[in-house]
């Protein structure tokens, strides 16, 4: 009598490489933003506070800047915290494609002599 079987097997196609050092990368560039924005808030306060200028327009314009440098410190640190989670993810997605599940259908025929 003849039977068919299947054996699913999950198999590795490529070998797992780690893309770790792209958090540095990433981060590099966080860290560059982070400066424009501080040289960016210097020259703001150059202007406004160091030469005293005085005046509501003034006074407002140095809180919402002053509030848009606190936003923006905010966000880059979230930036910085969420790069680690974004590439072990990445890493873990691109791990999973490099795996291939295959079944293997056979016949197993008996042979009487």
């Amino acid at each position: 009598m003849d039977e068919m079987h299947s054996i699913s097997v999950t198999e590795k196609l490529l070998p797992y490489e780690d893309f770790s050092y792209k958090k540095d990368l990433l981060r590099k560039y966080a860290d560059y933003i982070g400066k424009c924005d501080k040289d960016f808030f210097s020259l703001v306060n150059n202007i406004f506070v160091d030469e005293e200028e005085k005046g509501e327009i003034v006074d407002e314009m140095i809180l919402k800047t002053k509030q848009l440098e606190v936003w923006n410190t905010n966000l880059l640190m979230d930036v910085n915290f969420r790069i680690g989670q974004v590439v072990n993810r990445f890493n873990d997605q691109v791990d999973e494609m490099k795996q291939q599940r295959i079944t293997i259908t056979y016949e197993n025929i008996l042979v009487f002599e």
